[in-house]
């Protein structure tokens, strides 16, 4: 296996490790609360999608179960993106209105629409580079495109909506919400770095977009932990 592959792989097995960790602290911090709830969805599909992301890097026998198992791994990545965007409603609206069908239902049927796509324009194999036990997927360059600036302006819109929340809570939660704030920015830089990486096909600035991921996930954490 190709070093630059081998390194990727390593990368994301410490992505995964990360956001998983600080997913089960968060909830531990406070299991009732939502924002912690929605935080905790953030972290764990963002840990589920790097491990399944890992293992199908490390399936070099079975070419037919790969695809499969990538379109998983984007499915939670796309619920990410949803798990980042209830944050927003539940810090700005009431919890009993962020939880209504306006909002989580037309999150729901984002996430439906984001997720349905895969299964029309169907990633491929490379098998050219699979016979050099190197797993590289091709999703189809306009849904590759659509999906991923989906997720971008999306996650610009959450950042747009905590700095509008961080100048208007009081001053012993806006360290909070900065953090979090900081962290997102961070997530942002990461998704676009790794859009970069998938176009271009270079594993080095993907490898470089998970540990701008990483730096993210922790400053989020960070956040929680102010009192």
């Amino acid at each position: 296996m190709d070093i630059y592959n081998i390194i990727k792989i390593i990368t994301a097995i410490i992505t995964f490790i990360i956001s998983i960790t600080i997913g089960f602290r968060v909830l531990r911090l406070n299991p009732k609360d939502l924002l912690n709830i929605w935080f905790t969805l953030f972290f764990i599909s963002s840990s589920l999608g790097f491990l399944i992301y890992t293992i199908y890097h490390l399936i070099l026998n079975n070419p037919q179960i790969i695809i499969p198992i990538m379109i998983t791994a984007q499915i939670f990545f796309n619920f990410l993106v949803i798990s980042l965007m209830m944050t927003v409603f539940i810090l700005e609206k009431y919890k009993k209105v962020a939880m209504s069908l306006k909002y989580l239902g037309s999150m729901m049927l984002l996430f439906f629409i984001m997720s349905v796509g895969y299964f029309i324009w169907t990633p491929e194999l490379d098998l050219a580079r699979y016979a050099q036990d190197i797993v590289d997927t091709n999703t189809p360059t306009e849904w590759f495109i659509f999906i991923t600036l989906l997720r971008i302006v999306l996650s610009i819109y959450v950042v747009y909506k905590y700095a509008m929340i961080t100048r208007q809570i009081e001053e012993e939660t806006k360290k909070k919400v900065q953090w979090f704030f900081i962290g997102i920015i961070f997530a942002i830089i990461g998704m676009f770095v790794n859009f970069i990486g998938g176009f271009l096909r270079s594993i080095i600035i993907e490898i470089l977009a998970l540990i701008i991921i990483d730096v993210g996930t922790i400053a989020i954490f960070r956040g929680f932990l102010i009192k």
